[in-house]
C-alpha cells in the first residue's frame, strides 16, 4: 500500500482529499473510495491490499475478489 500525503483529490469520486493509492492502476482513492482486502501468503502470512472499485473487481489484478465464476 502506498499512502498519499497531500496528493490531491480522488480521482474516483473527484470530490474529496486522496488518503492512499489503488495497488492495481494506481490512481488516488480517497477513504470512501477505497476497497481492502487481505491476500493470503504462506503459514499465517496476510498482506492488507487496497484497491479502487474497477480493480477490486478484476480477477487478472486481484484474483482473490471472489468474482471468479
Amino acid at each position: 500500500m502506498i499512502v498519499t500525503d497531500d496528493a490531491g483529490i480522488c480521482q474516483v469520486c473527484h470530490k474529496k482529499q486522496s488518503v492512499i493509492l489503488c495497488d492495481g492502476c494506481a490512481i488516488a482513492l480517497c477513504e470512501d473510495c477505497r476497497k481492502f482486502d487481505i491476500w493470503g501468503s504462506g503459514c499465517g502470512n496476510l498482506i492488507p491490499r487496497v484497491f479502487c472499485p474497477t480493480c477490486f473487481d478484476d480477477i487478472e489484478i486481484n484474483p482473490f475478489s471472489g468474482k471468479i465464476d
